[in-house]
């Protein structure tokens, strides 16, 4: 059975779109080889039996080649063979098409060891990647790095022809500010409608919108770079900034399925609902189920239809009401919380769960001290999770350009998944802060990994690291055995899904080659470890 082992080497280099996947695959033995131990000058040179024949070493399988039939069968598949390792039995390999990896189900192979992806064709990726990090994001720096949003642009996905539906309360001078300079020149905002005053006309109301905006859209150099300063993008009024009544929602519901009718993948909503001027309207907790609010419902319809919606968490965490608002409380559906430059929850991020006990918020972005434009096109830093949700929202539309086959909820899932807090989420936090590079992960190598087990060091003095790799939240039982078959050592141990867990044996008093089971219940995990070290 085919086994998969995880080791993620860092992003470290720009490109748009040629990648090269590189992985290790070794083999379970070494059959088929046109070579034979008895004859090893045929494989080995004289010096290098005399050194052996000086030393009274044996010429064992370790010594033979790699089967030429096993390499053969990788060609075959449209694999390109880099190295190959006969003592480890094994080849590395590299492909462009990271989807050949689903073929790997021949019974001679014993593991697949992902190195990570580099930029075809190009030496940079020598370089530490801790450093390329630090590209000049500028003001933005901050809100970016923390969720890994570089990562996906120093690969070049930048949100290219991704479109954005943006709703909110007015874009105020988006169409002049010098930030958007270069998003108005390339012809990047494809539409604009007001639904509350029915017109087209958006440049000239509230500022909120052209704040959320710059999370997303500004691309103005020394000072201040959005998450996806490359995508497309409709900008739609549906808040009236002057009142607060149950009508905007409805305007919401039309700004919804506008961006359905013209295509969007992903609408930011950076709006929430409560309380209304006529209290006969408002919402108690109980109606935070996803199912009662007009938005709420719209927004799950939206999903529904191939759309990721993303939306503020909302503002009341260190208030009265303290709770999400509507439509954040709809199912399968990004709601993102705040935290501040550090790390750490904002106080006024709203809290979930939902009234049905949903998690929410889905996940966090930066939300206190956020820098974004003002209405003078100045820097300026601002506290809200109506940042939050652009920042995120932006960075969804750079990762689904990464991997365009991915439905909406697969896209979703993967970023749930690779959140700081996906173990142990909370009532604020929900799933924690977002990692965009693990996401991004995730959908490279499928949601669906076969477990692995890998022991290091081996051979080992007697203290070593088991290392498993599970696709879910489970609970292992590890037994060692000697070569007669006695226990030496027993655990039970909780895994982590999607995560590399380690666990470190003491010092066994035991010596030559054991065997390491590891029970998942349907399936078995086997490995030998060698004492002799």
């Amino acid at each position: 059975m085919k086994k998969l082992l995880i080791f993620l080497l860092l992003p470290i280099s720009v490109f748009s779109q040629q990648l090269e996947y590189k992985f290790f695959i070794s083999f379970k033995n070494k059959n088929f080889s046109e070579y034979k131990i008895s004859e090893p000058e045929k494989f080995l040179s004289s010096k290098s039996l005399e050194r052996r024949k000086k030393q009274n070493i044996l010429i064992n399988q370790s010594d033979l080649p790699v089967s030429k039939v096993y390499i053969s069968e990788f060609r075959k598949e449209g694999f390109k063979i880099l190295t190959r390792t006969k003592w480890f039995n094994g080849i590395v390999v590299s492909t462009t098409d990271s989807s050949l990896i689903n073929n790997v189900n021949f019974n001679f192979v014993d593991t697949v060891f992902y190195f990570g992806k580099w930029i075809v064709g190009n030496q940079e990726h020598k370089k530490k990647y801790s450093s390329s990090r630090k590209m000049d994001y500028w003001a933005s720096l901050n809100q970016i790095y923390m969720l890994w949003g570089d990562s996906l642009h120093y690969y070049g996905f930048r949100g290219e022809n991704m479109l954005i539906a943006v709703l909110d309360a007015g874009f105020y001078n988006v169409d002049s500010l010098s930030c958007f300079e270069k998003l108005n020149n390339e012809g990047r905002v494809l539409g604009t409608y007001d639904f509350v005053e029915q017109e087209k006309e958006v440049y000239n109301d509230n500022t909120h919108g052209m704040m959320v905006m710059s999370c997303m859209g500004s691309d103005l150099e020394g000072e201040i770079i959005g998450t996806a300063p490359d995508a497309n993008y409709y900008l739609l009024r549906t808040e009236d900034a002057f009142s607060e009544n149950l009508i905007e929602e409805y305007n919401w519901i039309s700004g919804a399925e506008f961006a359905d009718s013209v295509g969007a993948d992903i609408i930011n909503s950076s709006l929430g609902y409560t309380t209304f001027d006529y209290a006969v309207q408002n919402y108690t907790y109980n109606n935070l189920d996803g199912r009662t609010s007009p938005s709420s419902i719209s927004a799950t319809l939206a999903s529904r239809k191939g759309i990721i919606v993303v939306n503020a968490a909302g503002n009341s965490g260190n208030g009265g009401w303290k709770h999400i608002g509507v439509p954040a409380d709809a199912d399968s559906i990004l709601t993102v919380g705040g935290v501040d430059e550090n790390e750490e929850m904002a106080s006024f991020s709203s809290f979930g769960p939902t009234s049905d006990n949903r998690i929410k918020p889905s996940v966090c972005a930066q939300g206190e001290n956020t820098s974004v434009i003002n209405s003078s096109g100045k820097v300026i830093k601002a506290n809200g999770t109506s940042f939050a949700s652009p920042i995120l929202a932006g960075l969804v539309a750079c990762l689904w350009q990464s991997h365009p086959n991915k439905t909406n909820m697969e896209i979703i899932n993967a970023i749930i998944s690779s959140a700081s807090l996906y173990n142990s989420p909370n009532d604020q936090e929900g799933y924690g802060l977002a990692n965009f590079y693990k996401a991004d992960s995730l959908l490279t190598l499928s949601e669906d990994l076969i477990p692995s087990l890998h022991l290091y060091p081996n051979p080992s003095n007697g203290e070593f690291t088991i290392e498993l790799y599970s696709a879910s939240n489970t609970t292992a039982t590890i037994n060692i055995y000697d070569i007669l078959g006695k226990s030496l050592y027993f655990s039970n141990e909780k895994l982590s899904r999607f995560d590399r867990n380690k666990i470190l044996i003491p010092n066994l008093k035991s010596s030559g080659v054991m065997l390491v089971s590891v029970n998942l219940g349907e399936i078995v995990l086997t490995s030998k470890l060698d004492l002799s070290y």
